[in-house]
Formats: C-alpha cells, sequence, structure tokens
C-alpha cells in the first residue's frame, strides 16, 4: 500500500484515524504518548482538528489544576463535548469567545480577549497579563487584576462578583496554557532562504520570536516544525511592508512588533504597530 505523504492531501475527516486517536492509539505522536495523553484521548474521542487542539491544551496543567465546582477543566470539557454536562458560558458575553470549547477557557488567545472586551485592555496590557499568568509574579498579578477589576467596572458588561470569578478562572486556567496558533499562506525564513508554509517540509526550521525568561523577552531563533495542518479555506489578507515583501495571512496570524512583543494582524493595523522583518 502508497502512502501520499502529501501534506495537502492528508483526509482531515478520516474516521480510521480519529478512531485509532479515540482508542489511545498514540505512541509516538508528539504531545500524545505520554499515558496521561492516551488516557484523555481515551475520554474524549476526539472527531475533528478543532476537539484535537483541545486535546492537548486540556493535559497541561493549567486545564488539569483548574478547580471548578469539584472538577478540573480538562473533565468539565470532556463531559461537555460527550454529552454528559450541559453547556453554560457563565456570562453571555463569553458565549462568543468560548463558543468553540464549549464554555472552558482553555486557550491564551481566550483569557487575552476576555480581558480586552470584559475590562478594556489594550493588546500591550493583555499581553502583559498573559507573561504575569505564565511567569507566576504575584506582584504584577495584583496589578493587573486591580486594573482588571477597575476596567469591568468601568464598563459595566459584568457585574463585580462576576469579575472576580472570571479573573480568577483566567488566573488558574492560563498558567500552562496552550497557544492556539492558527497560520495560513504565509512567508517564514528558514536557514536556507524564505517559503511559504505550503512549501515546508516536517523538520524543516523556521525562525520564530522565543520567550526569553531572563530577559523577560523575546529572541528570534529556529525551531524545527513538528506538523502542519490545513484549516480549510478562510478569508486572508495580503500585506505589504515597506521593503516591498509581502505577507498573506488570517487576520489572527501573529508577528513579532518593533516593541519586542508578539501581535495579531487584526491587532498590528487597528494600534499601527511595526511589524519586525527579517531579511
Amino acid at each position: 500500500m502508497e502512502f501520499d505523504a502529501d501534506i495537502t492531501n492528508i483526509d482531515l475527516n478520516c474516521p480510521k484515524t480519529w478512531k485509532l486517536i479515540g482508542e489511545g492509539n498514540t505512541r509516538g505522536c508528539f504531545q500524545l504518548e505520554s499515558r496521561l495523553g492516551r488516557t484523555i484521548a481515551k475520554k474524549l474521542k476526539p472527531e475533528n482538528i478543532e476537539q484535537l487542539s483541545a486535546l492537548i491544551s486540556i493535559i497541561r496543567p493549567g486545564s488539569l489544576e483548574a478547580i471548578r465546582e469539584g472538577k478540573s477543566v480538562t473533565n468539565h470539557y470532556i463531559d461537555k463535548k460527550n454529552g454528559q454536562e450541559e453547556i453554560d458560558y457563565f456570562h453571555s458575553s463569553l458565549e462568543s469567545i468560548l463558543g468553540s470549547t464549549y464554555g472552558e477557557m482553555i486557550y491564551q488567545e481566550q483569557a487575552i480577549k476576555i480581558a480586552k472586551e470584559l475590562a478594556g485592555f489594550n493588546p500591550q496590557e493583555a499581553d502583559n497579563l498573559r507573561k504575569a499568568i505564565g511567569k507566576k509574579k504575584p506582584e504584577e498579578m495584583a496589578k493587573l487584576k486591580t486594573k482588571f477589576m477597575e476596567g469591568c467596572k468601568q464598563l459595566n458588561i459584568v457585574s463585580e462578583k462576576d469579575a472576580e470569578q472570571i479573573f480568577g478562572w483566567i488566573e488558574k486556567s492560563q498558567r500552562y496554557s496552550f497557544n492556539k496558533s492558527i497560520l495560513d499562506d504565509t512567508i517564514v525564513i528558514t536557514p536556507q532562504g524564505e517559503k511559504t508554509i505550503k512549501e515546508l517540509n516536517i523538520g524543516e526550521k523556521i525562525l520564530a520570536p522565543i520567550l526569553n525568561d531572563k530577559q523577560n523577552d523575546y529572541n528570534l531563533e529556529y525551531i524545527e516544525v513538528i506538523n502542519k495542518y490545513d484549516h480549510g479555506e478562510q478569508e486572508v489578507y495580503k500585506i505589504t511592508l515597506d521593503n516591498n515583501e509581502s505577507i498573506t495571512c488570517t487576520m489572527d496570524h501573529k508577528f513579532l512588533c518593533s516593541d519586542n512583543n508578539i501581535y495579531t494582524l487584526h491587532e498590528i493595523l487597528l494600534n499601527n504597530l511595526e511589524i519586525m522583518c527579517i531579511v
């Protein structure tokens, strides 16, 4: 039997593949080869890429250790996905943010968006919240909590009591949460030169911003491409830089900017930020 290694021809709806994952047959699969990964895969039984992405996130300490109503975020997600628990969003303002994850906060982007929409955080403040949570900085968290509460009071979307509870969820569940990357057809830098995402092969290396904990900023380093997924058709935008280079991507695509922070294209355009372009 011949195997077609063309990533663009892989059937993402293959029932046999999802059955294998749902049975915990994930030995040798990155992130899912551990006993925990196989156990949770069997409980969740993911049926699509969105749920597979969530599976990788809910086996992180943030979701496993965040307890609500006597149950971890991991188990809440599993039970809701399998129809064993009613889906709720705590507050109507959270439905658009948490809708794709059954009302559970499992991605960094969700916490950032909540801070923006409910408390009026700007992109820099939201990113500072993400950093403070990940590094467990109590003094910084206390300042950000005050700002979050004040922002919620000013916008008056949620009550003070609800804001307090929501911030507690953010603090607990986002400590080790995963980044939900949504990439499309764009240009990246490899040791051999520029390539589009489509031209990349598994195992190649690309230049990417890596957080430097000691200096509290990002360094550009080459990292290995572990896998690629085709998320189907999405609305994309072509942007041209002042050096005449063009990049095609979605509004959710992230870039390292001149202030050494990472923002989505939407945030970059909204705040007139400068993209750091490596040539």
